[in-house]
C-alpha cells in the first residue's frame, strides 16, 4: 500500500526519496539514504534490515549488483518484499517479490525509480516518472519528487484489500547532498492527507536547513533561532 519515487540529481550528486503510504510512520522503516552513495527503500512487507544491509555493503565498496543481490538473498521472506535502489552511479535496481500484492511493480528512468504495491494500476508509476522527468534541471530534486507523489495520488494512488481507494496516512521525503552534515529528512507520521501535509512541512523546513547545517558546523556566531526566523521573514 505504498508508492515511492527515488531520484538522483546528476548536477550536484544529490540523492533522494519521497514516499507515501496508508501505513503509519513510513519514514521510520522504509527509506534509507547514504549521502553520495545510494538511496534505498524496503516496502510492502517492510524489513529495514534489508536496506541497512545493502547500504553497508555499498559503503564497504561492494559492487552494486552484488550488494543488491546479496541483501535480497539474505532475507528469508524476500517474496513478500519490494526493494528499490538508486545509486549515485549505475543503473537502478528493483526487486518485487512474487507475493507482493498487486498492482505491484516499478518503472525506471535515467535518474529515477517509481515503485509501488497495492496500486490501482500501473499508470500510477508511469505518471510519477513522467512528472519527475518533465522538470528542467533548475528545479530542485525535492520539488520534483513531491510533484511526482502528488501525480501518483491523482492518477489513482493505492487500494485496499477490497479494492477501495485508500488515503495516504504517512509520508516522508529525504534528500542527501554530498558534503552536508545531514540530509533533509521531513516526515508526516499520521495524517488524513499526508502528501499535502508533507509538502507544507517541507516548504516550512527548507529555509531552516542551512541554519541547522551551520549550527552543527559552528554555532558560535549564529543568532538565536527565533531571530534567524524573523530575518527570513517567511514565517
Amino acid at each position: 500500500m505504498t508508492f515511492s519515487i527515488l531520484g538522483r540529481d546528476p548536477e550536484n550528486g544529490g540523492l533522494g526519496i519521497a514516499i507515501a503510504t496508508y501505513s503509519l510512520a513510513v519514514g521510520a522503516t522504509c527509506p534509507q539514504i547514504l549521502p553520495g552513495i545510494a538511496v534505498v527503500t524496503s516496502q510492502a512487507a517492510t524489513n529495514p534490515i534489508i536496506g541497512k544491509n545493502l547500504l553497508t555493503r555499498l559503503k564497504h565498496g561492494e559492487e552494486t549488483d552484488k550488494a543488491f543481490d546479496g541483501a535480497i538473498q539474505s532475507d528469508s521472506y524476500s517474496d513478500f518484499r519490494q526493494v528499490a535502489l538508486l545509486a549515485n552511479l549505475g543503473n537502478p535496481k528493483v526487486h518485487t517479490g512474487k507475493k507482493t500484492k498487486p498492482f505491484a511493480g516499478s518503472i525506471s528512468s535515467k535518474n529515477s525509480i517509481a515503485v509501488g504495491n497495492f496500486l490501482t494500476n500501473e499508470n500510477v508509476l508511469e505518471t510519477m516518472v513522467e512528472t519527475f522527468e518533465k522538470f528542467d534541471k533548475n528545479s530542485s530534486l525535492a520539488d520534483r519528487m513531491i510533484a511526482s507523489l502528488k501525480s501518483g495520488k491523482e492518477t489513482g494512488g493505492q487500494t485496499g484489500s477490497d479494492g477501495s481507494l485508500l488515503p495516504e496516512r504517512s509520508a516522508c521525503i529525504m534528500v542527501a547532498v554530498p558534503g552536508e552534515a545531514f540530509p533533509i529528512d521531513v516526515r508526516i507520521d499520521f495524517s488524513f492527507d499526508a502528501i499535502l501535509d508533507l509538502s507544507v512541512a517541507y516548504n516550512a523546513y527548507l529555509p531552516m536547513h542551512r541554519y541547522y547545517l551551520d549550527r552543527a558546523k559552528n554555532p558560535v556566531n549564529l543568532p538565536a533561532q527565533d531571530t534567524w526566523i524573523k530575518r527570513l521573514g517567511s514565517f
